[in-house]
């Protein structure tokens, strides 16, 4: 098959006549709201209720849930553009965050994993004993987001620094992005004029609770949420004054929302176009509800009296996608009806940022990007991704597919975009939007930053309703991987470490494992065991269902998308999971070599794998390398006699 053939070509896609001619710019800069959740999956927002319970006349999507209750969401649904077909470019938390702030694909920049690096995440399906490859090992990663090597979006939509139309910007919420016990690397080192909230920390501490007040305590406020408590002790001339009572924010999201109020007063009252990153740490774990949807212990359930329990006992058989119950050996405080009382609460804070805009009457002239860092998690009984499959962490859509909602002057109401868009967007369209010159920000950047370097393509296009000018091209060089948006998660998180493509509506998963361990384990995914390549027909298979896996029957087009794949995590120089396979002349594997199996099984005491599948060789075998780097084949050693060394893209 050619590969600028029309099935490969990027679809067509159907987007509503969303602008008039002209563009956000005008004669203001756009302030821009960020809106991001934290594992909040694809099907976990409801389009169907407005504000009073009304019914749109152009309800929310087909996969919408019927369960949770987010009228606020529906109501900015209504009123904006909405993607069925927006991703995630990483399936969990730390690289989805990086990739979003330097507009790159976490590969690309090395950061594939969170923060702190630890192999042993090989949690079930795998356990250590089942995993074979050494992931990249800490010296590979770029466990820091380094503002040394990386510009920011805030840095970016400052390079106009000293027109009087400079961005005021502010991160309120979770940051994620660095290790902890280092320094240097904060938002405000990003260019950020404000950090509250933002540290290394990915997560509230986890036990059961009464309500999410975590940021209160000794030490809390300091170490975990900077600035939260009282932003004035750090910022005395700028910050306002209390807006309201905060020691009564007794709920995390409240408490961040509070904050974001306070940042808007402010930058309006200086007349400053606005960049804020309301980064929320729901709906992450720990599950706990507020008190006002709790009894007082934390936690939900059909028997309590506050208006949230009764509502979501209420809304039960609506849909039962998400009627689940916890694995029985979940804790207590982990109920459905608890991380519907979260979703909800990240609504009410979507509607207090709303109202703000209107009560100052600069909504008009905002844009707001509602948007979540990955899929939603199954496991523990959180919530249901179908007819997605799968959760957050792995490959399949359940883990990588989101929703994304944009609102903005000039926006036509209640429209969607069929387009396939992804993380890296985000910073070109930021900067288009603002008006900024990619001129500037290379002169202001202290990094080596280069235009070329940006993975993402601009949505202004598709904002203005112009789907023919919409083209990302990712390597100028070739059509072959026009339209393509990428994955690489060379880690043990929850599945096999892979790689993967979508290219028009069809999507190849590439795992670095063979289909004999893939296959030859206690525990299915989903139903299914995972395959070495699979290859998904997402139009009609949305579901990915391994029943209908067409790597073997369309054999011709899944070659071209792993061609296509082998050349982006090349060109990317990605880091990749490492071992070495022997095999004899039948193919049958032998054994497996890797660091992390000689670290984990007593009886292994080779320092170098490839001369130790070399010294228990014997001819007729074939010894497999998977470098850590697909650029640099290596073929080390003087091959013996009979034995043959092969690179695994050989």
């Amino acid at each position: 098959m050619d590969l600028a053939s029309p099935r490969l070509k990027p679809l067509l896609f159907i987007c509503g006549w969303l602008f008039c001619q002209s563009t956000f710019a005008g004669t203001a800069r756009p302030n821009i709201v960020f809106f991001l959740v934290d594992d909040l999956g694809w099907t976990d927002i409801n389009g169907f209720e407005g504000p009073m319970g009304q019914t749109y006349d152009n309800p929310g999507g087909e996969h919408d849930s019927r369960y949770y209750y987010t009228p606020r969401l529906a109501q900015l649904r209504n009123e904006g553009l909405r993607f069925t077909n927006a991703y995630a470019s990483c399936p969990f938390c730390g690289p989805s965050r990086a990739s979003i702030l330097t507009g790159k694909y976490p590969a690309r920049i090395g950061f594939t994993n969170n923060n702190t690096h630890d192999q042993n995440q090989g949690s079930s399906p795998f356990n250590a004993s089942e995993m074979k490859f050494t992931e990249p090992v800490e010296s590979d990663l770029v466990r820091n987001l380094d503002p040394q090597n990386e510009t920011s979006i805030a840095r970016a939509l400052k390079a106009n620094s000293g027109t009087g139309a400079d961005y005021l910007t502010c991160t309120v919420g979770k940051w994620h992005v660095y290790s902890e016990g280092t320094t240097g690397f904060g938002p405000e080192a990003h260019g950020f004029d404000f950090n509250i909230g933002g540290s290394f920390r990915g997560q509230p501490e986890g036990r059961p609770r009464p309500g999410w007040d975590f940021y209160r305590g000794p030490g809390w406020s300091d170490v975990y949420y900077p600035n939260l408590e009282d932003p004035r002790k750090r910022y005395p001339d700028d910050w306002p004054k209390n807006h309201g009572d905060f020691q009564k924010q007794t709920y995390l999201t409240d408490a961040l929302t509070h904050r974001a109020l306070e940042f808007i007063e402010l930058a309006h009252r200086k007349s400053r176009p606005f960049f804020l990153y309301l980064s929320h740490y729901g709906v992450h774990s720990p599950m706990q509800a507020k008190r006002v949807d709790a009894n007082r212990d934390g936690k939900l359930t059909p028997d309590d009296p506050e208006a949230h329990a009764a509502l979501f006992q209420g809304r039960r058989d609506r849909d039962d996608r998400h009627e689940i119950e916890p694995p029985p050996n979940s804790k207590p405080f982990r109920t459905p009806y608890t991380y519907a009382s979260m979703v909800k609460s990240i609504d009410e804070s979507l509607g207090q940022i709303m109202d703000a805009l209107d009560t100052l009457g600069i909504a008009e002239n905002t844009v707001i990007i509602f948007y979540s860092d990955n899929g939603g998690v199954e496991r523990n009984g959180y919530t249901g991704n179908p007819p997605l499959r799968s959760e957050k962490t792995h490959a399949y859509e359940g883990g990588v597919r989101v929703p994304l909602i944009i609102r903005g002057p000039g926006i036509t109401a209640n429209t969607t975009c069929e387009a396939p868009v992804t993380g890296p967007d985000f910073f070109p369209t930021l900067v288009e939007l603002a008006g900024d010159s990619w001129d500037a920000i290379e002169r202001n950047s202290p990094s080596k930053f280069s235009r070329a370097t940006i993975d993402g393509t601009s949505l202004v296009p598709l904002l203005q309703g112009k789907m023919t000018a919409f083209h990302r091209e990712n390597d100028p060089a070739t059509p072959a991987d026009d339209g393509a948006i990428y994955w690489h998660v060379p880690h043990y998180k929850n599945s096999a470490p892979y790689s993967a493509v979508r290219k028009g509506n069809f999507k190849l998963i590439r795992y670095w494992e063979d289909n004999d361990n893939l296959q030859n384990r206690n525990v299915m995914e989903d139903g299914y065991f995972m395959s070495e390549r699979e290859l998904y027909d997402l139009t009609h298979n949305l579901g990915e269902s391994g029943d209908r896996n067409l790597h073997d029957s369309d054999s011709d087009l899944a070659r071209e998308l792993e061609s296509t794949l082998v050349d982006w995590l090349q060109r990317v120089d990605a880091k990749m999971p490492t071992a070495v396979r022997r095999i004899d002349d039948d193919g049958k594997t032998q054994a497996w070599y890797s660091e992390w199996i000689a670290s984990n099984d007593p009886s292994k005491t080779y320092a170098d794998p490839v001369k130790e599948a070399v010294r228990d060789s014997s001819p007729g075998d074939t010894i497999i390398i998977y470098p850590e780097s697909l650029r640099k084949p290596e073929l080390p050693l003087s091959i013996p006699r009979g034995v043959t060394i092969k690179h695994i893209l050989d």
